[in-house]
């Protein structure tokens, strides 16, 4: 015996899942988007480690961010 739902029900069954199906993908977007931090503990009696470091870490930020992006372990940018 199938019973067929109304169809105001199929419809609304219809909206709340599309607007389930688009928040899970904006949770997931926003999950897959986050920025992502990177700690590395260097150091060396002249420096070069924490320069190489300093190197490596331009490198792998965005182009649009690099101007303030790129900071030392005291947290404050690089100058």
């Amino acid at each position: 015996m199938s019973r067929k739902l109304p169809l105001w029900l199929r419809f609304f069954a219809l909206v709340g899942l599309v607007i389930f199906a688009t928040g899970a993908g904006l949770l997931a977007y926003r999950y897959y988007a986050r920025p992502v931090t990177l700690t590395v503990a260097v150091g060396s009696i002249d420096g070069e480690a924490a320069k190489a470091m300093s190197a490596m870490a331009s490198e792998l930020i965005p182009r649009q961010r690099r101007p303030d992006a790129v900071q030392h372990c005291s947290g404050h940018p690089q100058e």
